[in-house]
């Protein structure tokens, strides 16, 4: 009787992990497809590079739903609402990388997107057959995580503040290894046998955290996409740069010149105290 219980608990389980890990699958395929959509097509990138700030509204919206799903059980056990839910949180979170995607180097974000697949699934794997229980010494992993974070954010700030040479790097080295811990938590516990397992009905749970942790990770390649302070940043970091896409970039420079003509020209005339306006001899190149 006993065995039977335990070849139907590891059955059970084994399909969990299954369900799990292919709907986490179809979930980054199904990110990869809209983003190149965002990215690709002209009208949808102009718009998200020009309205970037909607990205933190569908983010911020994401983040509210997933605390939510996370804590009232009833959303996730619910058969007619937990995938409604599910995809809720998934979509705001792909419509607001969508500004990030649509700033990035045409091929930099697909290069990214297949590295942090690759180092996703080899930490899955890890963890699930590494022999330490880490389920059981979670106290250890959060420990670590706020040592990683205490780290992070001290090399944030000499970033900030003094443009220190790769100091943005051992930031993301801090934080990536804390989240390749947790993917190796959170593994162990979709996988079962542990000390602590998640409910062999809550697929779509384990699938938004994978996601989200791959997420993490991918986070960081946009810190090479061309930004504002490219022009002021003592530390080049275009040599890190994977099949750069020259034309955005002449595309984004373009914008810029085009802004600060438009910026110098305001400056040319300039306002007289009786109400007219006057050109001034200033050049403006």
């Amino acid at each position: 009787m006993a065995d039977k219980s335990n070849a139907y608990y590891r059955n059970e389980r084994r399909r969990f992990a299954l369900i799990t890990y292919l709907l986490t699958a179809v979930a980054m395929i199904v990110a990869l497809l809209e983003w190149c959509l965002f990215h690709f097509v002209d009208g949808i990138n102009s718009f998200f590079n020009d309205y970037y700030w909607i990205g933190s509204i569908f983010v911020t919206i994401g983040l509210i739903l997933l605390v939510v799903f996370i804590f009232f059980e009833v959303l996730r056990f619910n058969k007619m609402i937990n995938w409604l839910f599910a995809l809720l949180i998934f979509e705001c979170v792909v419509l607001g990388m969508a500004p990030l995607i649509a700033r990035q180097y045409r091929y930099q974000f697909l290069f990214s997107f297949l590295i942090w697949t690759i180092v996703l699934i080899l930490f899955i794997l890890i963890g699930t057959f590494l022999p330490l229980d880490l389920t059981l010494d979670v106290v250890v992993l959060f420990v670590l995580a706020v040592i990683a974070i205490i780290g992070a954010m001290y090399f944030l700030m000499l970033y900030i503040v003094f443009n220190m040479p790769y100091s943005f790097i051992i930031v993301r080295i801090f934080i990536v290894i804390s989240i390749w811990m947790f993917v190796m938590y959170h593994a162990q516990i979709i996988n079962g046998g542990r000390f602590a397992e998640m409910r062999s009905k809550d697929y779509f749970l384990g699938a938004l955290m994978l996601f989200m942790d791959f997420l993490l990770m991918y986070l960081f390649s946009f810190q090479l996409a061309p930004k504002w302070s490219d022009a002021c940043d003592k530390e080049n970091s275009d040599f890190l740069v994977a099949f750069k896409d020259t034309t955005k970039t002449e595309e984004i420079e373009r914008r810029q010149r085009e802004n600060d003509y438009t910026e110098g020209t305001a400056r040319v005339f300039e306002p007289e105290k009786d109400g007219t306006t006057t050109p001034t001899t200033t050049s403006l190149y």
